[in-house]
Order: C-alpha cells, then sequence, then structure tokens
C-alpha cells in the first residue's frame, strides 16, 4: 500500500507537469493550424503533431485516474445495462474484425447501487483488451448472473475470450501499475479497474480458461450486502 501511495504521488506529479507542457504546445500548434501561410505539407505535419499530443493526453488522463480517490456518484442500475452500453460504444471497433459476441444474461437480476460510469470505464477496459486479444473472427463471451456465498449475493460479470490468453504466472501482475505487454499503453487499465471494483467492494480477478483465451471475473455485492 505504502509503495502504491508512492508511486501515485510521483505520477501525479509528472502528470500535472506534462499536462501544463502539453496546454501551451497544443494552442500554438492549433494557432500555425488556422495560419493562411502554410502549405498542405506543412498542415499535415502538424495534423500529425496534434495525434501525438492527443495520445499523450490520454496517457495524461490514465494518470490521473490512477492517482485520484474520487467518490462514487451512486444510483440504482442494471449492471445488464451498463454492459450493453459497453458492447455499443464499441461496436464499431468490434465489427473491424467480424468478433462474435454472445451474451448471456440470467434474467431477473436485481439492480445494484453503483457508480454507471467507472464500471462502464471498466468493462470497456476489459473489452477492449479482448478485442485485440483475439484473431480475426474471434469470439467474446460475457455472461451476468447471481452468485449467492455464505457473505451475501454478488452480480457475477464473466467476460472471456478465445485470444493469445495470458500466462499463469502474470494472472497477478497485469493489476500491476506500469505492467504492460503491449507496443503502446502504459499499463493502468486493469490498476485502474481494480481500483474501481474495490471501491464498489468487489473483486476482480483473471479465471483459469479450460480453452484457448482470458476470462476475467468481476464480483459486484447486491446492495443488501454493503
Amino acid at each position: 500500500a505504502e509503495k502504491l501511495a508512492s508511486i501515485g504521488r510521483i505520477s501525479a506529479g509528472i502528470a500535472h507537469e506534462i499536462r501544463n507542457a502539453l496546454t501551451s504546445v497544443k494552442l500554438n500548434i492549433q494557432k500555425l493550424v488556422q495560419s493562411d501561410r502554410l502549405d498542405e505539407t506543412e498542415k499535415e505535419h502538424l495534423s500529425i503533431s496534434q495525434e501525438g499530443i492527443g495520445q499523450m493526453e490520454k496517457f495524461v488522463k490514465e494518470l490521473l485516474d490512477f492517482t485520484r480517490v474520487s467518490e462514487l456518484n451512486l444510483d440504482r442500475f442494471s449492471i445488464e445495462q451498463i454492459l450493453d452500453e459497453s458492447i455499443k460504444t464499441l461496436a464499431d471497433t468490434l465489427e473491424l474484425k467480424k468478433v462474435v459476441l454472445e451474451k448471456n444474461y440470467k434474467e431477473g437480476l436485481p439492480q445494484v447501487l453503483v457508480d454507471a460510469d467507472k464500471l462502464k470505464q471498466v468493462f470497456l477496459n476489459i473489452l477492449r483488451n479482448a478485442f485485440e486479444a483475439v484473431e480475426e473472427k474471434g469470439k467474446i463471451n460475457i455472461s451476468l448472473s447471481l452468485l449467492k456465498e455464505r457473505e451475501g449475493s454478488k452480480i457475477r460479470v464473466f467476460i472471456s475470450d478465445n485470444g493469445c490468453g495470458i500466462p499463469e504466472e502474470n494472472r497477478e501482475t497485469i493489476f500491476e501499475p506500469f505492467y504492460t505487454t503491449k507496443a503502446s499503453g502504459i499499463g493502468l487499465g486493469l490498476p485502474i479497474a481494480r481500483k474501481i471494483i474495490e471501491q464498489h467492494r468487489g473483486t476482480i480477478r483473471v479465471k483459469e480458461n479450460a480453452a484457448q483465451g482470458t476470462s476475467f471475473e468481476i464480483l459486484i455485492p447486491t446492495e443488501e450486502e454493503r
């Protein structure tokens, strides 16, 4: 915990310094783009620079999301509704690879007090990872059910794919800040996802997949168990 707190403080300081510098660069590039003195080639180069700034802004946002301890904006929602909104957001992306998405939702699940925007962020992160892991015409399966345990009932979200999978020795490492196997990205998506789920007093973990691929299990306590 102390190590994570230290990382958080350092990351927040770095993020603020980068954001301040980016704001100045971004404003100056916007002024140049609007100038009548530039030819098309020069404008194209500036456009590429703007894309790079956009990537850096995304990097800064992830750093700040990781370091901030923001309160949950709780309201009563159906987890099914939040999942479907996440899928809708990624519809065009999934179509690029002709990914087959299968849903298996148990009917009659209770609504729960959650922060819908934050949960959507979690689902989008896992679904994007699944999309990147599968081949063309790969499969992603989403199931939703009620899990009754001795300590109480939980909504169970299970997202699996038939992609390249995660080695067993890395199944906890992927939740550590800045760990990534991707060519792009800074390794904060899953740490942020775990942080959000734990704020909801839930759990998120990688489950062993009998077939090829990766499976994530998310458990969220029902309202009466909070």
